[in-house]
């Protein structure tokens, strides 16, 4: 827990995810046998097989974050801001924010607007200038933030706090990594920038690695809570989702059964996830160069893009379970 703690307190706004990739990379320098970062900030951890003509697998899990974006600060010092990312003002009124210089303030909307029609241009932060000038002596212009806050458990397997949208997938690989004793793939774990604007660096750094195999870790929406738009068949403390669809990729079929047979030969809990919208890092490594056998191991959530997503243990370790079992397996 004190990890992933750590973790959630470190800004990673898409395209400012170096802090949260140099808080990874310490914790996994001793378990890779190579690291490397490219252009787009991806960082790639590799841990060679024993076999040298092993085939490629790539493990891809974002490290960024929604946040905003300022664009403009007022002669009253409010800054108006855009989003970077799957924003909701729902989600945002009255929440506190932290900029990456560690200015900190706060969320709110204009009160002549009613709150059900709240759009983004209606809300502003608040970080407590008297003045414009006051304001762009302490943030920038492009200068980018995010809701501030922790992790917490709730209940006796449960826990809820911001950013778990990707960050428990990132600790996920983590965890995997630390805990593979071998593998029979050459493994490259890639800790994946931009996923919310695009799937951007998972796209270089699939092209990069030219795998053989791949999978993204991701959270993915549940279909336990009351009254959904879009419900459907995965639920929190069920185990490890594999993959079958969303927005963004059918997933292999191959890829599917190997993962259902490795999960049910290690008597690993899991569900079978069809996801009705949203995308992760496997929308695009699937169509790497010639193609790519690709599918999906999930981490179920509850409230995702909201200050307040929620998520159990138990399928955490579910999912790291599946990822080391995946590895040590060769796919027929």
């Amino acid at each position: 827990m004190e990890l992933f703690k750590k973790m959630v307190e470190t800004l990673s706004v898409s395209g400012n995810e170096e802090a949260l990739a140099d808080l990874i990379e310490r914790e996994v320098a001793s378990y890779a046998d190579e690291i490397t970062r490219d252009v787009m900030g991806n960082l790639i951890v590799r841990k060679k097989s024993a076999n040298p003509s092993a085939k490629k697998f790539m493990l891809s899990a974002h490290m960024d974050e929604i946040g905003m974006m300022v664009t403009y600060a007022e002669e009253t010092g409010y800054l108006r801001f855009a989003n970077v990312g799957g924003l909701r003002p729902v989600f945002l009124i009255g929440q506190p924010v932290l900029f990456k210089n560690g200015v900190r303030g706060t969320v709110m909307y204009e009160t002549k607007v009613e709150p059900k029609d709240l759009k983004l241009d209606s809300l502003y932060i608040d970080i407590g200038a008297e003045s414009r000038e006051e304001a762009l002596s302490m943030v920038s212009v492009g200068d980018v933030c995010a809701p501030a806050g922790t992790v917490f458990n709730i209940g006796a397997h449960r826990f809820a706090g911001k950013s778990l949208d990707n960050k428990i997938s990132c600790y996920v690989l983590i965890r995997a990594l630390q805990k593979l004793k071998e593998t029979v793939y050459d493994a490259y774990f890639v800790f994946s920038t931009q996923e919310e604007l695009g799937l951007r660096g998972a796209t270089t750094a699939a092209y990069a690695i030219d795998p053989d195999f791949g999978i993204a870790i991701d959270v993915t929406g549940v279909g336990d809570m009351p009254n959904m738009a879009a419900p459907n068949d995965v639920k929190l403390g069920k185990g490890a989702a594999v993959k079958v669809r969303d927005s963004s990729v059918i997933c292999s079929r191959q890829m599917v059964s190997f993962l259902r047979d490795c999960a049910k030969e290690a008597e690993i809990p899991f569900q079978m996830e069809v996801l009705l919208y949203g995308g992760t890092d496997a929308g695009v490594i699937h169509l790497t160069r010639d193609g790519v056998v690709t599918g999906g191991i999930s981490v179920p959530a509850r409230n995702i893009h909201s200050p307040v997503e929620t998520a159990d243990w138990r399928d955490v370790e579910a999912c790291i379970d599946l990822v080391v079992e995946a590895l040590g397996k060769e796919i027929s």
